[in-house]
């Protein structure tokens, strides 16, 4: 039993080693993309804090103005953090393609102008991140490696049961074979629970996805010619309403229309102040575009213990629920995987080669003649 899941536990490794790499160490990026950003295109994403943010309508206005041939389809203010600008996501009339650009909250100051999300540094490592830069291939593909990390963690755990005894020795002195195997059983048990937890989260994120791509199909994202709701709307009158329906709800992302076959405004949110492990976009409010009324609500309190598991994946998966030491460790975790891809590797290629080489000869038999 032992010898078999051995096997499954080293093919799997190596199958998965390069792929699990490239996405331990993009996550490990992206818990701080933020402070990246900022670091490569401050001007673009940081903005000075005044006394307090504009109006939506406001902000809504700033934006048309200063993009008079895009259409802002949605928008997600950054409460959580004064020194962040806006994202505000358009689409150019006449085309399909979605946006992004940036917006100062305090200014109404056009920051970024509008262009594709994979062009900016969060956005190119996120897509590097879930797809490989392979649309649905790589998607699949990355979901499957999140499932093989969940059966390396599980096997893992079962070939080294007995852990407790010797986990943290590292024999510096014993041969090459002998430390990478102690540093790759270390680094495999003491990030077992994290690798779990990642693996499963990234693994029903991408193949849940794909299963609705192919049960409901992928429409194609119309052309937009005009804009879908009209000027009077206020999206601050919106957003007291759904306060006022969900005592509490902050909405932190606002979808506005961009299909004419499916117009609708939704308010994604969660009521304030949310839980530790409580996802911010898990409950929602939407809208008539046309008239402003009220046509769903979406309570994440009322709705079923897997809609509520489902919510904490976000924040475990991110690790944005405990400041920046959670942060750090969540850092230093995304690049376990790649640590144990190398380390397993190396252990199996001197194993092949110890196995490989030929076995020394018989001595052969020396014949003494005396003279």
């Amino acid at each position: 039993m032992r010898k078999r899941l051995w096997q499954l536990h080293s093919w799997l490794g190596l199958i998965a080693g390069l792929g699990l790499l490239v996405i331990g160490l993009t996550g490990s990026l992206l818990v701080f993309h933020e402070e990246l950003e900022a670091l490569f295109n401050r001007e673009l994403v940081r903005v000075e804090p005044a006394a307090n943010r504009l109006p939506l309508d406001t902000l809504l206005a700033h934006a048309q103005r200063q993009l008079p041939d895009h259409e802002v389809t949605g928008w997600l203010p950054q409460y959580d953090d004064p020194h962040l600008a806006d994202l505000v996501y358009v689409i150019e009339r006449g085309h399909n393609e979605w946006l992004v650009a940036t917006l100062d909250p305090y200014t109404g100051r056009l920051l970024a102008s509008p262009r594709l999300g994979t062009t900016t540094l969060t956005g190119w490592l996120l897509e590097l991140h879930y797809t490989f830069l392979a649309d649905h291939v790589g998607l699949f593909l990355a979901g499957l490696f999140g499932l093989m990390l969940c059966g390396l963690g599980v096997t893992g755990v079962w070939i080294y049961r007995d852990f407790w005894k010797n986990v943290f020795r590292l024999r510096w002195n014993r041969g090459a074979r002998i430390l990478f195997s102690d540093l790759h059983k270390f680094t495999g048990i003491t990030s077992a629970a994290f690798n779990l937890i990642l693996g499963f989260t990234g693994a029903y994120w991408n193949l849940t996805h794909l299963a609705g791509h192919w049960i409901n199909g992928d429409p194609p994202q119309p052309k937009i010619e005009q804009r879908l709701y009209p000027d009077t709307l206020s999206l601050d009158a919106l957003a007291r309403d759904a306060a006022q329906r969900l005592p509490g709800f902050r909405g932190n992302f606002i979808s506005l229309p961009s299909d004419p076959a499916a117009p609708a405004i939704i308010f994604w949110g969660t009521i304030e102040p949310r839980g530790r492990f409580t996802g911010p976009y898990g409950s929602t409010v939407g809208y008539d575009p046309k008239t402003g009324h009220h046509t769903a609500t979406t309570d994440l309190r009322a709705q079923g213990l897997w809609a509520r598991f489902a919510d904490t994946f976000t924040p475990l998966h991110y690790g944005t629920f405990g400041g920046l030491p959670v942060k750090i460790l969540w850092c230093l975790g995304g690049l376990t995987p790649g640590v144990l891809a190398v380390t397993g590797f190396l252990i199996w290629f001197r194993r092949r080669r110890a196995t490989d080489r030929p076995a020394p000869s018989a001595p052969r038999a020396v014949e003494v003649v005396a003279t």
